[in-house]
């Protein structure tokens, strides 16, 4: 049996309380329409929200209403598979998008309670998203077949600007809140990649390789270069990007034990994080995880002519100082007393983060060390019988008195 939840619920400063339970009904009274792929709130009505379910239809839900049920409104039969992703338009509260498993797009006017206008794609639908204002009439999307588009609510027959990002299935796109021209969008090939748009294409910026397939991304709020994933599956933690170093995540959330599914950010300290794990969590990014200080800051390589080659990092010295100033601020667990200084130590030594390389080489005369260089000069490979190459290293290796690997060849 499965146990569907859909609740509005208030968060206080030390707990999160449920406030609205939309599916305290009757059993009977209860259908498809109270499932949901995706809920969005409207931006400008606070007792507005919408939500996917999964038969195809959209619906309108009124907190205001005095009835039990707040149901307002369900737009049936505009889809004829799943809806997976909503947005409302962020300056006009009324108009609400859809995208759906039956590779449409649609506008709906949520006062007149009737779609406007449809937009046909090639592929199923996985997310969408209406631009900031920035671009009054634009809204991205992407697909099952990796591709990323931005489309002008205008013009429905085709959008305006198109690319195939990803080798597989793109999750979701996000638009950048506060610079205009960048937007993001990740999928399962495990990329999550920044596309610049003003020079008339997508051109990417940023790449950023995940370790799993990326099923959420997300801005960090407050940090042009900060993003947010979660992964589709194997893996239970939300972690934050730098973009400008991508190769390790700037920190990490931890308290999940099954899969993220979604995640939000209430201001730049806050994050909220629901899973599999029937959670719903509260957490400060001061008391996040960084990995980069559990990394190991030394390599070590052994080359073929008895050198070494050493590696090591130049933030040795004040990586612990860096992370004591860091944990210094921030040690309320009120968002509201956050208080950020001026430069994040932390930031500051993540992103300054080099290494030195030493080369250790062996100078003495080594007689092995010039046997096997000569023995690559001279060997052949190819050009001849086989059993004329046999003997050809044969000779070569004997002549350097390499004995036992002419025997055994």
């Amino acid at each position: 049996m499965c146990i569907l939840v859909f609740k509005i619920l208030r968060l206080g400063l030390d707990q999160i309380e449920a406030q609205n339970d939309l599916r305290d009904l009757p059993h009977k009274a209860l259908n498809l329409n109270y499932s949901s792929n995706d809920v969005q709130w409207n931006p400008k009505d606070d007792a507005q929200l919408a939500s996917a379910p999964t038969n195809g239809s959209v619906v309108l839900w009124d907190l205001n209403m005095r009835t039990k049920n707040k149901l307002f409104h369900v737009f049936e039969n505009e889809h004829s598979r799943a809806v997976n992703k909503l947005s409302f338009h962020p300056r006009e509260p009324n108009v609400l998008l859809s995208g759906s498993q039956d590779s449409t797009m649609k506008t709906f006017d949520t006062r007149a309670k009737k779609s406007v206008q449809t937009y046909r794609a090639a592929d199923c639908v996985r997310d969408v998203e209406f631009a900031p204002q920035f671009h009054e009439n634009y809204f991205a999307a992407c697909f099952d077949s990796g591709s990323l588009q931005i489309w002008d609510r205008r013009f429905p027959d085709s959008s305006i600007r198109a690319q195939s990002c990803h080798s597989g299935p793109a999750y979701c796109c996000s638009w950048h809140p506060d610079h205009e021209q960048w937007i993001m969008s990740a999928g399962r090939d495990k990329m999550i990649k920044v596309h610049d748009i003003q020079l008339g294409k997508l051109r990417e910026v940023y790449i950023v390789p995940a370790l799993f397939s990326v099923v959420r991304a997300k801005w960090r709020l407050g940090h042009k270069h900060h993003v947010t994933s979660c992964s589709l599956f194997l893996d239970n933690v939300v972690a934050v990007w730098d973009v400008r170093r991508p190769y390790i995540p700037f920190a990490s959330f931890t308290e999940h034990s099954d899969d993220v599914t979604d995640f939000l950010w209430l201001n730049e300290n806050v994050l909220i994080s629901c899973s599999k794990d029937g959670k719903l969590v509260q957490q400060l990014m001061t008391k996040a995880q960084r990995p980069s200080e559990k990394a190991t800051p030394v390599g070590l390589s052994f080359c073929p002519d008895g050198g070494v080659a050493l590696a090591c990092s130049d933030s040795i010295g004040y990586r612990n100082k860096a992370t004591q100033s860091s944990m210094q601020y921030g040690t309320s667990r009120n968002p509201m007393m956050f208080r950020r200084p001026e430069v994040d130590p932390y930031q500051q030594a993540f992103l300054q983060h080099t290494s030195s390389l030493k080369e250790h080489k062996d100078t003495k005369n080594n007689p092995e060390l010039r046997a096997f260089v000569q023995c690559a000069t001279d060997y052949l490979l190819s050009g001849r019988p086989l059993h004329e190459l046999c003997d050809h290293n044969y000779k070569v290796a004997s002549g350097q008195g390499r004995h036992d690997v002419a025997s055994h060849g």
